[in-house]
This record gives structure tokens, C-alpha cells and sequence, in this order.
């Protein structure tokens, strides 16, 4: 009889650590402000709604962003909250100088107009009759 007390009190021992450690995120999820949960939930079926190649697009950036030095995300971090404060026709500045920055030059644009009607040489012309 004493062998199996001190068998069950060994395994309890080992045991509820476990268990602590189990309902942590239970215990984090009861103490969220309800908007904080409102915006896990949105988010989450934001998540399931997406097509598989958009997730598997997200999960390569969130990799990306966890592979970065701590230092690299900090700096990230400071320099997207300091754009989220500025009033909202500073940001609208910042959003066009970084589209400007990003746009196609004319040999670009002629270059994509190109493939994209070359493309659509290649595909069958009656696709919508076979369809009917």
C-alpha cells in the first residue's frame, strides 16, 4: 500500500506541472479585455477564410519576420508605431511617396502589357461557347 501512495504522490508531482502549463493559455485568454478578444476572433476567421496560398504567403512572412534579430524587429516595430501616429494626412503622404516609390517604369509597364497579351494569345478563343 505504501508503494502505491508513493508512486501516485511521484506521478502527481511530475504531473502538475503539466497541467499548470496546459491551461496558461486558457488563463491569458480569460483575462483579454473583450475588444481584444473581438479582434482575435475577426482575425482568426479573417485567417480561415483565406485561399491556402494566401496563408501559406503569410506564414512565409511571418518566418521571415521571426528570423530577423531581435534588434531588426524592435526597430521594425518603433518605426511602424511612430507612422501610426501621425495625424491621418501624414500618413496619407507617407502611403503615396512609398507608391510612387514602388510604381512601374513606362518600360516595365510596356513590358508586363506585353506578357499579359501574350498570354492571352495562347488561350482558346471559344472557351465561353464550350461552356454553354
Amino acid at each position: 500500500m505504501k508503494r502505491i501512495i508513493k508512486y501516485s504522490i511521484l506521478f502527481l508531482l511530475l504531473f502538475l506541472p503539466l497541467v499548470g502549463r496546459a491551461q496558461e493559455p486558457n488563463d491569458r485568454w480569460r483575462h483579454l479585455r473583450p475588444q481584444e478578444k473581438e479582434t482575435i476572433l475577426r482575425n482568426y476567421q479573417r485567417w480561415r477564410s483565406l485561399p491556402p496560398q494566401d496563408k501559406d504567403h503569410l506564414r512565409e512572412e511571418w518566418d521571415r519576420w521571426r528570423s530577423l534579430p531581435q534588434d531588426r524587429q524592435d526597430q521594425l516595430k518603433r518605426r511602424f508605431e511612430g507612422l501610426r501616429q501621425l495625424p491621418p494626412e501624414e500618413q496619407q503622404q507617407w502611403r503615396q511617396r512609398f507608391n510612387q516609390e514602388h510604381k512601374f517604369s513606362p518600360e516595365e509597364q510596356r513590358y508586363l502589357r506585353d506578357r499579359l497579351n501574350e498570354r492571352r494569345s495562347h488561350r482558346p478563343k471559344d472557351r465561353d461557347k464550350d461552356r454553354r
